[in-house]
């Protein structure tokens, strides 16, 4: 029975091949086995609208990987953690307070006055905080992850890379699918389904929904609860109307809604609370064991709302497009467990609010003409609000020093913003066989900022309120706590306000070859920008100094509210080409960028995330990826990448309990200069088969397999040797059963098969340095899930 599941629909995924690569032997193979039966085994063109034309990812001059909404259900991709195992050098971190994203080993840290050095865009619309990357993908036609700058098209806050989610239209045909996935091990059930198609002869819909119940996998010793449990449901509708044969406007509006209780964060080591005679007891034995002893709930709400309407026109110019969008989004977190024990030694409570609004025209030419051109402007504006309430458990935690009540800390942050820019990007059609593009974006933006912070409780000493400007630990008896809790960390009442206006001028230039009908090579440099903004973590006011008695967190001096942009050149050269007659692929790029004021947040060892603008990094690299349809119904597709990251010049950076301790200039912090970043594994690759076996004319069995190797990293920005993760090979298979007309399916897979622990996320644990001056405080870190096997099924119709 021929082949007639997806016809690889799919988008290069990836492999990689170590250090000299499986990658190069594939191809070898590839070429020796001849060109029988070529024809009928070429590829289907991948098309993405990565430069906001429709065009075939092998005639797109940049590194990009596109991931289709096939591959994305057969993988069990859920979200862009998932996807970062199938795309090279992307890194994606849910542990800490929010996502991070990292692209070439850039990506932005833990504060949320932060702008994104990775831009996230759903449907065209850019998304201006990392919360709004955090909902799973539903309904999803494809992904697209672009690496190095795009300012051109895409914008500011693309400094190091795009992803870009391309949501399924409405069809012309009634149409649709219910699906289910349950994980039994952890009560992890799915629901997801659409329904599409005509309501009238000019206006077609489409509705989909994604609902998720799990009820976590890591052991809470103290509760003996499993967490984080987690409740999802999200909502989708889409309209499109051909208002005429050149005008088509669509209307998308989306509502999501996620609850988390707990985390999946657990120490491994414990520093000052091991010793504490104030603490009863401890899970110290420094294991990775899906166990963790918090006394906090750790209470996640977060809700969101996207509107988009979307009108194309066509005219003789080309295609005009208008993007109207609106988001919003409400965010708490209550009860978070800071010191990640079964004390109660201090909490965070974290709230935020965010909206924003954008309007987008461009006009893109026709295409194939001497000179094509895309031109347009856009303008967006954005407001945040957030507030987080640090306690300190001074009483609790030390009721025989007789030092009275405990410690509040309120600090509220906002932050405006409104920008507009023009841009253009201009192609010149030499000749058949070569190309140059032109890129030009000049963008303009204010931002307001406004953080201020107050001690609510009463001063253990003198009864009152703490007054404002006055350091909470000024006496002598509070000073030797605060020496004993968190190695003499300043917290200052303060209010502090600024304003900023900053405006970039971003080029670019590509030049693209065709060697063959088969085969294109290009080389490009394009300048990034990344926008300065305002510290909504730090805890010290503006007049605060450099504090000696912080040993192991950082402690920044002077006025650290604001921070500067951040920019970046990148010089790229790559190729891409399709072998045996379209039955094979394979696309290459080789990177090297340089980044000036790199923005970095450094947690402090207390409650705050301080930010400087770093100084200078080089990022150098190799990416390659390919596929091959070996046979009629066989695919292997791989990726791999090469990553060296090098600090040029960070002179005051988080000084790690365990590694280098080479003294900064100030005598205060540490020099990273000549070290590597965090979440930056040197080699990545990944290999994947996809077979299908015909059982008779009516059935078939479809087999997928690959493997997913990193090497190792550190998970925390002070690169802390206890927070190294090594080297690592993860296993995944699915095996599904499917009608020749594929109208079901039924599924078992298996995530992690090997069932490895692997650390995502580090950090030190708040308050845990102990009395004078000990080495090393604790370390905390948050890890993948293990070994998942699920059952799944599908109907469509």
């Amino acid at each position: 029975m021929p082949k007639n599941y997806p016809p690889f629909k799919y988008t290069p995924t990836n492999t990689r091949l170590r250090k000299s690569s499986l990658l190069a032997l594939s191809i070898a193979a590839i070429v020796s086995t001849g060109q029988n039966h070529a024809q009928e085994l070429a590829l289907e063109e991948v098309i993405v609208t990565a430069q906001k034309r429709s065009q075939s990812l092998q005639d797109v001059p940049i590194s990009v990987n596109a991931v289709s909404g096939d591959k994305l259900e057969s993988a069990g991709i859920e979200n862009l953690q998932d996807l970062s195992s199938y795309v090279p050098n992307l890194k994606v971190v849910e542990g800490g307070l929010v996502p991070q994203l990292f692209v070439r080993g850039i990506g932005s840290g833990g504060n949320q006055g932060f702008e994104q050095s990775v831009a996230t865009y759903s449907d065209g619309v850019f998304y201006g905080r990392s919360l709004q990357s955090r909902s799973a993908f539903m309904d999803i036609e494809r992904v697209e992850v672009l690496r190095g700058p795009q300012s051109i098209l895409f914008g500011k806050n693309s400094i190091a890379g795009a992803i870009s989610l391309i949501s399924a239209k409405p069809t012309d045909e009634l149409e649709g699918y219910i699906g289910a996935k349950y994980a039994p091990e952890f009560s992890d059930l799915e629901v997801n389904g659409a329904i599409s198609g005509p309501l009238s002869d000019s206006l077609r819909g489409r509705l989909a929904f994604r609902t998720r119940d799990d009820d976590g996998w890591m052991q809470n010793g103290l509760t003996g609860q499993d967490q984080p449990q987690l409740e999802e449901a999200a909502v989708r509708g889409t309209l499109e109307w051909d208002a005429s044969d050149n005008l088509t406007a669509s209307l998308k509006i989306e509502h999501s809604k996620m609850d988390r209780n707990g985390r999946a964060r657990q120490v491994i080591t414990p520093g000052f609370y091991a010793v504490n005679p104030f603490i009863p007891a401890l899970n110290d034995d420094n294991r990775i064991d899906d166990t963790l002893w918090g006394d906090g709930a750790s209470v996640l709400d977060f809700e969101s709302n996207n509107y988009v309407l979307k009108v194309d026109y066509e005219s003789d110019l080309g295609t005009w497009t208008s993007i109207t969008a609106y988001s919003d989004y409400d965010y708490s977190e209550l009860d978070y467990d800071g010191d990640t024990t079964e004390f109660r030694l201090n909490s965070l409570d974290m709230r935020e609010e965010y909206e924003q609004f954008s309007q987008e025209i461009r006009l893109v030419s026709p295409g194939g003409d001497t000179v094509d051109y895309i031109v347009g402007a856009y303008y967006q504006s954005s407001e945040q609000h957030y507030l987080e309430e640090a306690s300190i458990y001074v009483n609790d935690f030390a009721p025989n020093l007789g030092l009275g009540t405990n410690l509040k800390l309120d600090r509220p942050f906002t932050q405006k913003s409104d920008l507009w820019a023009l841009f253009a990007q201009l192609t010149w059609n030499i000749s058949e066989e070569l190309r140059v593009s032109l890129g030009l974006r000049y963008g303009d933006e204010d931002k307001e900022g406004r953080r201020q912070q107050t001690t609510r409780t009463l001063d253990p000493l003198g009864g009152g309120l703490i007054p404002a400007g006055t350091p909470v630990f000024q006496t002598p008896a509070l000073a030797a706590l605060a020496r004993g809790l968190s190695a003499g960390f300043r917290i200052v009442d303060h209010t502090l306000e600024k304003s900023r206006d900053e405006s970039v001028l971003s080029p670019s230039i590509n030049i693209q070859y065709d060697i063959s009908d088969d085969t294109m090579i290009y080389a490009s440099y394009s300048s990034g920008y990344k926008s300065g903004g305002f510290d909504a973590r730090g805890i010290n006011g503006a007049t605060s100094t450099n504090n000696p008695f912080n040993y192991s967190p950082i402690s920044l001096g002077g006025d650290n509210f604001e921070f500067d942009e951040e920019e970046a050149d990148t010089f790229e050269i790559g190729a891409k080409s399709s072998l045996l007659d379209g039955a094979a692929e394979i696309n290459a790029a080789i990177f090297y960028t340089e980044y000036d004021q790199l923005q970095a947040s450094i947690f402090d060892g207390t409650f705050g995330f301080n930010v400087l603008n770093a100084g200078q990094a080089t990022v150098q690299g190799v990416e390659l990826d390919g596929r091959w349809r070996a046979h009629e119904n066989l695919m292997f597709s791989s990726s791999m990448a090469y990553l060296d990251f090098e600090w040029k010049e960070f002179d005051e950076a988080p000084c790690p309990g365990v590694g280098n301790q080479t003294p900064s200039s100030s005598g205060v912090n540490c020099d990273f200069s000549g070290l590597e970043n965090n979440q930056t594994p040197e080699w990545t690759w990944n290999l994947s088969m996809d077979y299908f076996y015909a059982i008779n004319d009516q059935l078939g069995l479809n087999f997928i397999v690959d493997a997913q190797f990193k090497d190792n990293y550190y998970t925390s920005g002070n690169l802390d040797a206890r927070q190294e993760q090594g080297g690592a090979t993860l296993y995944n298979a699915r095996i599904s059963l499917s009608p020749d007309d594929d109208n079901w399916q039924l599924a078992i897979s298996g995530k992690n098969l090997t069932d490895k622990r692997i650390q995502s996320y580090g950090a030190d644990i708040s308050l845990s340095k102990g009395f004078g001056r000990v080495p090393a405080g604790g370390v905390s870190t948050e890890t993948l899930r293990p070994r998942t096997v699920a059952l799944e099924a599908i109907y469509r119709f």
